[in-house]
């Protein structure tokens, strides 16, 4: 029982709430955030029994709430995967999502039936819901490390394709299961196969459909990305009555042929920022709902030492074995195919279609049907937690993500970017240089830069490069214009606290005033000065650097530049900053620069 009795709605804002602080903590305190959430929920459901929105929204409701937000996850994952991505892995996907998802299947199954002791009808559906990995719990741990592209694509696109996957086959043994307790029937049989194929048709159909709107001008661009929502939810409303479950199939096939269509087109931008915003707020929020809603009792059914061995099978066995069989051959490395092994955490999609076939058992009268769920739960934490854990360090060690500190991309090819780049290379810090107008590489090759091949602000050409190692861009060409476009493009894959750009140079005080927003709190080091006044001064000085536990001896007329830690992280100088607080490191900075304002 709850101990807050409080209105419906205010339930629902609580745990909304609860979703996006989550995020917020796992931010300030660099942990993987669907492990802040997991903590979130048990603290206020079972742990302090404080809120059980289960009891509280009612079961229809709830269900619901969470099938639906599911529904936008799931979308918002597939539509978003480039197919560009698959020229070089789709050997490699397609090998794991047939080859390793029947290992995995086979293996899962006869682990839960001879160490939980579940029925082998039970362990076959259960056994195909564990394939799902789910971009819910894949996309948070993506972002946190920076992969190679090869372990990234794979990771997204079998996470994608088998969320809806795995329960159709776990919904397809359940009817096998149903079939033999009632005797074949043809007829049974004949409707699955047939609300299966509607299913497929609807996802189809609506994306067709979708698309023709668009092109007949029928469909404002104000509108687009509401319609769009309202798409989705009737994709799956309506294949979910049709078929429970299949709703999950018909949307994540609606979301693969938009991602295929709409060829990123900038009408799209908007949309996919809309429902990228919603899916994120689903995710944060849907886990917590779920794991807010067990019981202490579900909990104590957790500590067992089988439930603990069953965990370490599926983590330590049946994933390696699947995968790496699966991978043979394949256009991908042993390191890439070996951290692809070691990585699946399962999340919302399998808590919550658990639940509903754990509903499905309980009426059959089921053995141990009422251990579905809190089994389920005790594989998404544990994996949650291990994977969450110890994907950064793993994939360092394995060598698919970048050991160097992070490092630059600059864009422009001024004398101050060169002389900027040249001290970051003394520290051993990577820096990549692009300049769309120019093809002259001798100079920064000499320095030791990494020359971006075809044009950066061109997703086709980005999407087959590695920038791993890169996690700050600074706009450093004379034209605000080109910055300002260069930052909206790039801010979206870098992060917006990761572009900068330099001061505007603008002659009048009210064009200066007229760059408003974002783009305002990223302008570099000093805004009163123009990147003409940084290239006429390195002419004559050059950069300089002293110990940060120093400071105190910067004077009023010098200008810091950055600030590079002892693991050489370097942070750079924004006009609006703060004085550095830190002792450890190196200052960058330009001595007297503004005694020579007039350069």
């Amino acid at each position: 029982m709850s101990l807050l009795h409080l209105p419906l709605m205010l339930v629902i804002v609580i745990f909304l709430a609860l979703g996006i602080f989550s995020q917020w903590l796992a931010s300030r305190i660099k942990w993987p955030s669907i492990v802040v959430m997991a903590i979130v929920g048990l603290l206020v459901g079972p742990i302090f029994g404080l809120i059980n929105p289960q009891e509280s929204l009612g079961q229809d409701v709830f269900s619901s709430l969470v099938s639906l937000a599911v529904a936008i996850i799931l979308f918002e994952g597939s539509s978003n995967l480039d197919f560009r991505e698959i020229k070089y892995i789709s050997k490699a996907v397609i090998r794991i999502i047939t080859i390793g998802a029947i290992l995995a299947w086979i293996l899962g199954t006869l682990a839960l039936h001879y160490i939980l002791d579940f029925s082998l009808v039970i362990s076959l559906v259960l056994g195909g819901l564990f394939l799902i990995t789910g971009p819910t719990v894949i996309q948070p741990l993506l972002k946190q490390a920076k992969v190679h592209k090869n372990v990234d694509s794979i990771l997204r696109w079998e996470s994608i394709i088998l969320d809806p996957i795995g329960p159709m086959i776990a919904l397809g043994a359940f009817y096998v299961f149903d079939l033999v307790q009632q005797g074949f029937n043809i007829t049974i049989l004949f409707k699955f196969l047939l609300s299966f194929l509607i299913a497929i048709v609807i996802g189809f159909a609506a994306s067709y459909l979708f698309m023709w709107l668009i092109k007949k001008d029928l469909i404002p661009q104000n509108l687009m990305p509401s319609i769009q929502l309202i798409f989705i939810l009737l994709i799956f409303a309506i294949c979910d009555e049709i078929l429970p479950e299949s709703g999950l199939l018909a949307v994540t096939i609606f979301g693969l042929m938009m991602a295929r269509m709409k060829r990123h087109d900038l009408i799209f931008q908007e949309s996919d920022h809309f429902i990228e915003n919603t899916s994120s707020i689903m995710v944060s929020t849907v886990f917590i709902l779920i794991t807010s809603s067990l019981t202490l009792e579900v909990l104590t059914q957790l500590i067992s030492w089988k439930l603990f061995i069953f965990c370490v099978a599926m983590i330590l066995i049946v994933r390696p074995i699947s995968i790496l069989f699966a991978t043979i051959n394949t256009e991908i490395s042993k390191r890439e195919r070996a951290m692809v092994s070691m990585m699946a955490p399962r999340g919302i999609v399998v808590l919550t279609v658990a639940q509903f076939f754990a509903g499905l058992f309980i009426e059959q009268k089921a053995p141990l049907a009422e251990l579905i769920t809190p089994v389920t739960f005790g594989l998404v934490f544990v994996t949650v937690v291990i994977y969450g854990f110890s994907f950064l360090p793993i994939s360092k060690l394995m060598r698919v993500s970048s050991v160097e500190p992070p490092g630059v991309i600059i864009v422009g090819e001024s004398e101050f970017a060169y002389h900027l780049g040249a001290k970051l290379r003394e520290h051993q810090i990577p820096v990549m240089t692009f300049n769309l107008f120019s093809n002259n590489k001798s100079r920064a090759q000499e320095l030791g830069f990494e020359i971006f091949e075809g044009n950066l602000l061109s997703s086709n050409d980005r999407i087959y490069s590695d920038l791993s190692r890169y996690h700050t861009c600074l706009l450093m060409t004379q034209s605000f214009v080109f910055n300002s476009l260069a930052f909206n493009e790039l801010v979206p894959e870098f992060g917006l606290k990761n572009v900068d750009m330099m001061p505007v140079s603008f002659n009048s005080e009210q064009a200066r005033r007229n760059v408003e927003g974002p783009i305002k709190n990223h302008i570099l080091f000093d805004d009163q000065m123009t990147s003409r006044w940084f290239n006429n001064y390195i002419t004559k000085y050059n950069i300089l650097e002293i110990p940060a536990n120093q400071k105190a001896t910067l004077t009023p007329n010098d200008m810091v530049l950055y600030h590079i830690s002892d693991s050489r992280v370097v942070t750079f100088k924004r006009h609006h900053s703060k004085p550095l607080e830190t002792n450890d490191g190196v200052i960058g900075y330009l001595k007297d620069a503004y005694n020579n304002q007039n350069l």
